[in-house]
């Protein structure tokens, strides 16, 4: 089953949206689940942070010191599954904007894309 939910940015001159797929759950291993992060808009992004939704703040950027390029560059990412399903995720920008979204079910995400209007 998918679905698409849009949430525009918080920051800058940019509208960003993102857009979920929900398919069957990707399983990395026995602890982890595993995504792809795409960038579908005109700014690189820098740093991608997903942490659980029990954390008190953003963990570390799990993209460390890649980037993933404007216009439909994606990487894969994996999301620890001992620490249970839902994530919220923070994305970055080059141009300075960010994004943040909440509760996103890591183990039924199959495609998380980053779009632009």
């Amino acid at each position: 089953m998918s679905f698409e939910s849009y949430v525009s940015a918080l920051t800058g001159p940019l509208t960003l949206l993102t857009s979920l797929s929900i398919a069957t759950p990707v399983l990395a291993d026995d602890t982890g689940y595993t995504f792809t992060l795409t960038n579908d808009t005109s700014v690189d992004m820098l740093e991608f942070y997903a942490s659980p939704q029990t954390a008190t703040d953003w963990e570390e950027d799990v993209l460390e010191d890649k980037t993933v390029e404007a216009n439909g560059d994606w990487t894969i990412i994996t999301v620890s599954g001992v620490r249970g399903c839902f994530y919220d995720f923070l994305a970055v920008f080059a141009d300075g904007d960010k994004l943040e979204k909440y509760g996103i079910n890591v183990c039924e995400l199959e495609t998380h894309t980053y779009y632009e209007n």
